[in-house]
């Protein structure tokens, strides 16, 4: 009963001149937008190369440390302080994936399946 009340809408929408004109302009334009737009083939894309060497450079490099450390120091304040194992396993994993982290994405990314 319900479907058969959406479907009486949806033809009384489209008996209307102006709404069928509506939908007919929708479905050109998507059929338009499909026609020019082009593959993106992985691999051969270098538009964002200097943007993830960057960040590579930075997350294997001093920051990373930077972060490793301090997440180790947060974890061992706060097992001091209180043994919250929240704050612990936050600051071990921000650890952890400073330390693996770009390791793990770079050989995703560069996977051939």
């Amino acid at each position: 009963m319900r479907v058969s009340a959406i479907q009486g809408r949806a033809i009384a929408l489209l008996n209307n001149p102006a709404s069928a004109q509506t939908v007919k302009n929708g479905l050109l334009l998507i059929g338009a937008a499909a026609l020019v737009t082009t593959a993106a083939v992985a691999g051969t894309d270098n538009t964002f190369d200097s943007t993830v060497s960057q960040l590579t450079d930075w997350t294997e490099g001093s920051l990373g440390k930077l972060a490793g450390v301090a997440g180790v120091a947060v974890a061992l304040v706060g097992m001091v302080m209180k043994f919250d194992w929240r704050l612990i396993g936050g600051a071990a994993g921000i650890g952890l994936t400073a330390a693996t982290g770009p390791g793990i994405v770079g050989a995703l990314a560069s996977a051939v399946f």
